[in-house]
């Protein structure tokens, strides 16, 4: 505990100094400490500075005041996704002032994700090169093995299942299952694409950690947006990038791995999810019930009641306390209205499409590294989607920041692209650089 009091303290204060000079420096920090929550994690009962995310973003947005705001041109590949976002935004601005059941509340759930979106404008107009690119992707995936790290410390050294009973930030298992879920593309497909000795065996490891802790989450949606993530990832490896070898070798490794920590509690409350309706459990059939809830809120308030303030009207809807719709774009539709809910969207659904896309371009296979990079954005927003059909956690920063390493990357290929003259190959080497050995090439 008192290392990491040292430790987020340290990351703070140069997150805070050297964002004025370095705002991309700042926004790896303050992107670090959104994932990693470092007050819940180490639980220190010191907190002289109670807002030190809050303190390193407003000195990362100085910086990028200071450096011009960043560069907007040749971003043009991504405006579908962005416009998305700007409408999910509008949207929620625009119920929390005219349809609002409570205006406190909905100002409260609001603002986080204005947040969100102001700084996911900094992000694609500040990392703009593959040097940053890559930090940016190895900074996520290593916040997030090292989250997988401390949750299966605790369930092995501890003999306590932290995720299960508690959860992590305000976020309960199933949204620790999610966050997971989307992590482990990110790792599994940097294993398959680098040389590196090294990098490969921490990747695996997080792969390895990321699946455990989705296992003894009991989380069910967890547990179906992995099984179907899993086959989705070697189906897009063997059809669409190159060594096939490994990703066999990977695949069977983890099938046996995740077959042997499944046990018998497990894979039952797995199958609960196929009973039918009679048979399904009081959580289970409580899902059904507020998504009828959510959809019939909607076309009452087709402009939504407010960011978070459906749950507030949930007893009106025969939901008992202030439950919520468990599910991310019915929870969105009742809260935003339907433009809300159109615009997080085409967000999400717009950046698959993107980097789906731009991992199949010429350009792409060239640079050998974006292909990679496209295709594990892609299908760690799919497990994502398939996880929020079942939980409704807006407010969790993860799935926007995913979605931005790869639009990030997307932006990066169209400008290297429209900078190429044709038939000429882009000196870029085929393998993953290491963080500290990457080399920028011209934005």
């Amino acid at each position: 505990m008192e290392l990491g009091w040292l430790f987020t303290h340290v990351a703070a204060l140069a997150g805070i100094l050297f964002g004025w000079f370095n705002p991309l420096f700042g926004l790896m920090v303050y992107y670090g400490f959104a994932v990693i929550r470092p007050l819940h994690l180490w639980h220190w009962n010191h907190w002289p500075f109670p807002r030190l995310s809050f303190y390193v973003a407003l000195a990362t947005l100085v910086g990028w005041a200071g450096s011009g705001f960043g560069k907007f041109d040749g971003l043009r590949s991504i405006r579908l996704p962005m416009i998305g976002l700007c409408v999910y935004l509008l949207a929620g601005t625009a119920a929390w002032q005219m349809t609002s059941v409570n205006y406190e509340r909905a100002w409260g759930f609001l603002s986080l994700q204005l947040k969100i979106g102001l700084m996911a404008l900094v992000t694609v107009t500040l990392i703009r090169n593959a040097k940053g690119i890559h930090g940016f992707v190895y900074l996520i995936t290593a916040v997030l093995g090292y989250l997988a790290w401390v949750f299966n410390s605790s369930y092995y050294f501890d003999n306590w299942n932290s995720v299960y009973w508690v959860g992590f930030g305000g976020v309960d298992n199933n949204g620790i299952a999610m966050t997971m879920v989307m992590g482990i593309p990110l790792a599994f497909f940097i294993a398959i694409a680098s040389k590196k000795r090294w990098v490969k065996l921490l990747c695996l490891a997080a792969v390895a950690m990321e699946v455990h802790v989705v296992l003894f989450s009991f989380s069910r949606s967890g547990q179906l947006g992995l099984v179907l993530m899993g086959i989705t990832m070697f189906i897009v490896a063997m059809l669409m990038l190159p060594r096939k070898g490994v990703t066999i070798c990977l695949a069977i490794m983890f099938l046996i791995f995740g077959l042997h920590f499944a046990g018998e509690q497990v894979r039952e409350r797995f199958m609960t999810i196929f009973l039918d309706t009679e048979q399904r459990d009081n959580s289970a059939q409580s899902r059904f019930l507020a998504w009828s809830a959510a959809w019939q809120c909607m076309l009452d308030y087709p402009l939504g009641v407010g960011p978070r303030n459906f749950n507030m009207l949930a007893p009106r809807y025969g939901l008992a306390g202030q439950k919520s719709a468990h599910n991310l774009f019915l929870q969105t539709g009742a809260d935003y209205g339907f433009i809300g809910m159109f615009g997080l969207a085409v967000f999400y659904l717009g950046t698959m499409y993107k980097t789906f896309t731009m991992a199949a371009t010429q350009t792409a296979k060239r640079l050998g590294w974006p292909r990679y990079y496209g295709h594990m954005v892609c299908i760690s927003l799919g497990g994502f989607l398939v996880c929020s059909t079942f939980i409704g956690m807006e407010s969790v920063e993860t799935g926007f920041i995913i979605s931005l390493l790869g639009l990030c990357t997307v932006a990066y290929v169209d400008r290297v692209a429209q900078d190429t003259p044709p038939r000429q190959a882009t000196p870029e080497p085929k393998d993953i650089p290491a963080p500290n050995e990457s080399k920028p090439l011209p934005a």
